[in-house]
């Protein structure tokens, strides 16, 4: 048995624990027969409402309950008895396709769910024997739809790790709301002031503290300098000469404070970033690339404002003085507007798309533990079993929409954001610095999204229920054949002695006129 995300890993396998559990307590209070004896009833009280030309009521019921009790014994051999036992160390986390796209990820034991692990150690389950050859084929099947589809570049999970990321330190927290205020706000002043008319590309490359333009223009982040003293730089009488030396640092340029090796905030704000967004971040892009997309939202006011800052850093010219009436209310709406900035900055689909697959497995589970009872209430009828197989497959398919839908969301971001950096109208030259930057994305993304994530498994799952229950009306006609032999033995004798009946009248009337 296989399992495609790390939750379905142990769900699984609870799942059919859960189920043994349930079938031993029906088993045990005799529950289990209950219904084949409500079926044996019906049968005998269906014969004894045929008429009397019938024949025999007690050689018409005979076949009936044996076919009954035949067809109910087999359901409850195959789909009922566990019989195959399943442990966490036979259940496969499948990575074939991180194999297969060159994509490295861990295995449950070495995940945050090493916990789940040692708890399922040494645990067993016993699955019946068409569950466990229906789960084998079910995920062969996916794991084949799958494997057909090209590598995409998982774009959006990307986004969403970033996005995830937080600036922990509190020290280098303060230093860049520092350095926007400053740095960039000095800078964006100067170049506003000393220029009539901006080129686009100008007006794109300055919407951030690290601006490429203010790092390597003449006049900017090497003219203006911090106004307070860093530790990691020492004082400098050259560079330093305008302010005082008091035993707590230098006062670097703007460029030396942005990027002078390792004391420099980009590489410090840097650091946040997990190893495994940084391997798969160096995996996709260039290193000029990738850093500029990570920083821009290390040091985004939404992500300063989520990781405990001010979150307006990036106000220019605004200032903290007033006082009053005027002063208390714009400090409200300011408050108002950093609580809606926080909770636009929440993931939409990207959270959404990290749910699905743990909603995926919480369902296999649950439709799992039930069996017993559905197949109880069901008195023990081939239509359920169809039903239910019909749902497990198809909520097992599920895993391939989404990789489909994965691998076509990443081509569409391609597609928009590179068109974007073309025709000039992105605020960088990176072509995905805006959408890693982003929080939300244009409403004609949200629809297709949708589509893709969520309408395509629903119209899946409503498709092929419907398939599987009229699979198992043909399933249910086929178990109940058995009678119609007899029904139509019957049938030709009732109308055997009828017609006998009807030439002996005949003969009669013939004979009383003679």
């Amino acid at each position: 048995m296989t399992a495609n995300s790390f939750l379905e890993y142990f769900l699984v396998l609870f799942g059919w624990m859960l189920n043994n559990a349930l079938w031993n307590i029906l088993l045990s209070t005799g529950l289990f027969a209950l219904p084949l004896v409500f079926k044996v009833l019906a049968i005998w009280l269906k014969v004894r409402e045929e008429g009397a030309d019938e024949g025999n009521k007690g050689v018409l019921a005979l076949p009936q309950v044996e076919h009954a009790v035949y067809v109910s014994f087999c359901v409850m051999l195959f789909c009922c008895l566990p019989l195959l036992p399943v442990d966490i160390s036979t259940i496969k986390f499948d990575s074939s396709r991180a194999k297969q796209c060159g994509v490295n990820v861990p295995t449950p034991q070495n995940s945050g769910y090493k916990g789940l692990v040692n708890d399922f150690d040494g645990k067993t389950a016993e699955v019946p024997v068409w569950w466990y050859f229906l789960h084998i084929v079910s995920k062969g099947i996916t794991q084949a739809m799958i494997a057909s589809i090209p590598c995409g570049d998982q774009l959006r999970q990307l986004r969403f790790d970033v996005q995830n990321t937080k600036i922990r330190d509190p020290i280098v927290l303060q230093e860049v709301q520092d350095f926007a205020d400053q740095c960039y706000s000095r800078s964006y002043f100067k170049l506003k002031n000393s220029n009539s008319q901006l080129s686009d590309a100008t007006i794109n490359g300055v919407g951030w503290i690290g601006s490429s333009y203010f790092l390597n223009t003449s006049g900017y982040y090497d003219y203006y300098t911090s106004t307070s003293p860093r530790s990691q730089w020492p004082y400098d009488n050259a560079r330093d000469s305008g302010y005082p030396d008091v035993g707590k640092g230098g006062y670097p340029t703007c460029k030396q404070w942005w990027s002078d090796g390792t004391n420099g905030l980009k590489t410090r704000a840097l650091a946040n970033i997990d190893d495994a967004t940084k391997a798969e971040l160096q995996r996709e892009f260039s290193k000029d690339q990738w850093e500029e997309m990570a920083l821009r939202w290390l040091v985004s006011p939404r992500n300063v404002g989520l990781s405990g800052g001010s979150g307006e850093t990036y106000a220019v010219g605004s200032s903290d003085a007033s006082s009053g009436l005027t002063g208390n209310v714009t400090r409200l709406v300011s408050s108002i507007g950093l609580g809606l900035k926080q909770a636009e900055a929440l993931p939409g689909f990207d959270a959404l798309k990290q749910a699905l697959p743990m909603i995926q497995a919480l369902l296999e589970m649950m439709i799992i533990i039930v069996i017993p009872v559905l197949m109880m209430f069901s008195a023990y009828e081939p239509k359920t079993v169809v039903t239910i197989s019909f749902a497990l497959f198809a909520l097992m398919f599920i895993t391939f929409w989404w990789e489909l839908a994965g691998w076509l969301d990443d081509r569409l971001i391609t597609i928009l954001y590179d068109s974007m950096s073309e025709q000039g109208i992105s605020n960088s030259s990176i072509p995905f610095a805006g959408f890693f930057s982003s929080t939300a994305d244009g409403w004609i993304m949200n629809l297709v999204l949708g589509m893709m994530y969520i309408v395509f498994p629903m119209f899946w799952l409503t498709t092929l229920g419907w398939a599987g229950v009229k699979i198992g009306d043909i399933a249910q006609a086929i178990s109940k054949g058995g009678s119609m032999p007899q029904e139509a033995g019957s049938d030709a004798g009732g109308m055997a002695r009828d017609i006998a009946m009807n030439a002996a009248t005949k003969g009669i009337k013939g004979g009383m006129k003679k």
